[in-house]
């Protein structure tokens, strides 16, 4: 029987595999309309969020961490910065209203800090705010995946650890892969590199939602080539328009790869469009998921 994996996104700390397992199938049996339709599957949900929140600095979501002596760390500046203008670009926000931004929030602030590091964070702010006032939670949405996203890519050991949780549950023979939100960049990866070292993983279906695949920086940070993996047979690649984390963007010829089929009007929660919810309880991606899983 084929097995279906289901790779969850950042900021799921103090949850668990069970909880997210019965989240995500509840989701997906109100797509097929079918309670209990997934019931009699192999169903696995490697858990790292504890793992990564651990190795990731997330105490403050718009500042810049620090390295080990004391100053910003550049390559995480260099990386959050590239994203957040990207991000802000797509949304309509231009240079001149950052800069505007920057200017009331050095007012409010006294204009008393001089150091580099709070320059640049004030930047960010300044970025996130101005999200915000597209929806409240964009701003610090796109900061929270970016600053893990950042520590999976550019960490060796976060990216280690979190490998060696997900990678086994892909490697165990064919199956079904739905990820959400950066665990699409962790299944991505992890499938392009399994193949890479001559042991393609047989995936029937593969499906990405909610997916920051197609923002310039983390395609930088992953490096190239973007392609669809040996071994998956098909990938469909879904969007909400207002998820800000993927721009509003499919994974084509243009911006990825060629291959994908792309379903960019899926309607979300209208307060989270980057919620998992509304993604899994898309007919058309619940009935493909059921439909390659023999239900």
């Amino acid at each position: 029987m084929t097995r279906l994996v289901l790779v969850h996104g950042i900021n799921q700390q103090g949850k668990s595999e069970e909880l997210l397992r019965k989240d995500w199938v509840c989701h997906i049996c109100r797509g097929l309309g079918k309670a209990g339709a997934l019931d009699q599957l192999e169903i696995d949900v490697p858990f790292y969020g504890d793992e990564l929140k651990r190795l990731s600095d997330t105490s403050d979501v718009v500042a810049v961490s620090q390295g080990p002596d004391g100053k910003p760390d550049a390559d995480e500046a260099a990386f959050l910065a590239s994203a957040l203008m990207e991000t802000a670009s797509e949304a309509g926000i231009g240079p001149a209203a950052i800069a505007a931004e920057q200017r009331a929030i050095a007012r409010q602030s006294g204009d008393l800090a001089h150091e580099q590091g709070l320059i640049m964070n004030r930047r960010f702010n300044a970025i996130v705010r101005l999200l915000e006032r597209v929806s409240p939670l964009h701003g610090k949405l796109v900061m929270r995946i970016l600053k893990q996203a950042h520590s999976y890519l550019k960490k060796p050991g976060a990216a280690r650890a979190v490998d060696a949780i997900v990678g086994p549950a892909l490697e165990q023979g064919p199956s079904i892969i739905v990820a959400h939100s950066l665990g699409t960049v962790v299944t991505f990866k992890l499938l392009r590199q399994m193949a890479s070292e001559g042991n393609p993983v047989t995936v029937p279906l593969y499906v990405t939602v909610g997916s920051p695949l197609p923002l310039m920086a983390v395609q930088a940070a992953l490096g190239p080539e973007f392609s669809r993996p040996p071994g998956v047979e098909r990938w469909i690649n879904a969007g909400d328009p207002d998820d800000f984390i993927t721009l509003g963007k499919g994974l084509d010829k243009a911006t990825f790869a060629d291959g994908i089929e792309n379903l960019l009007d899926v309607e979300n929660d209208l307060d989270d469009p980057h919620s998992i919810g509304g993604y899994l309880a898309d007919k058309r991606i619940a009935t493909a998921i059921g439909k390659a899983c023999g239900v």
